[in-house]
């Protein structure tokens, strides 16, 4: 059964990592992607580990009833990030611009922002936990010990719906305001 979900899994990357460079291949601009762009390529790999997961789960008729509850949550996280990653760049952007003409962003507005970005954060995880506690709850023991690890590869790392973004080291990084949210650059001098 492991070689069943690391086949499913190794599908999902194949199938994202296919789109994706269809992707940057289609592009003509030779800049960095926008968030748009990482937006839609966060959506195809978020179809192909959702279907990964419900295939390799093997839901029953009742189960199926209680996949879209589910789904819809870790969706609605999904774009909950991308939103609050594009509101992040955008004030990350009007910092560095008071930063390069001498002004320094106070550190109570920078714990406001973080506290607000933690809220949401835990408010998108609560749904997805609330959704996914009926389906979990009627898994067989089989389906539940590949929900776990298939959970952990639908929202880890940097693409996930609670990667980097939301809940890994890029929010507070190495410390509490170092490397993350709000960036190394963000904490340093400005350069005289």
């Amino acid at each position: 059964m492991k070689k069943l979900v690391l086949s499913a899994i190794a599908a999902a990357a194949i199938a994202g990592s296919a789109f994706t460079l269809s992707a940057i291949a289609a592009e003509d601009n030779a800049g960095p992607p926008g968030v748009e762009w990482m937006m839609a390529n966060q959506s195809l790999m978020l179809d192909a580990k959702l279907a990964g997961m419900k295939a390799v789960l093997k839901l029953t008729p009742e189960q199926e009833k209680l996949w879209p509850a589910f789904e819809s949550a870790v969706r609605d996280g999904m774009k909950m990030r991308m939103d609050m990653m594009k509101t992040r760049m955008e004030a990350m952007g009007a910092m560095r611009e008071k930063m390069q003409s001498g002004q320094r962003p106070s550190p109570i507005d920078m714990m406001t922002r973080m506290s607000d970005h933690l809220a949401k954060a835990s408010e998108a995880v609560k749904k997805v936990a609330d959704a996914a506690k009926p389906l979990y709850d009627s898994l067989n023991d089989e389906q539940k010990s590949h929900f776990g690890p298939l959970l952990r590869m639908l929202h880890g790392g940097a693409g996930g719906m609670m990667g980097r973004g939301m809940m890994g080291r890029g929010m507070m990084g190495k410390g509490m305001m170092g490397g993350g949210m709000m960036g190394d650059d963000m904490m340093d001098p400005p350069a005289k």
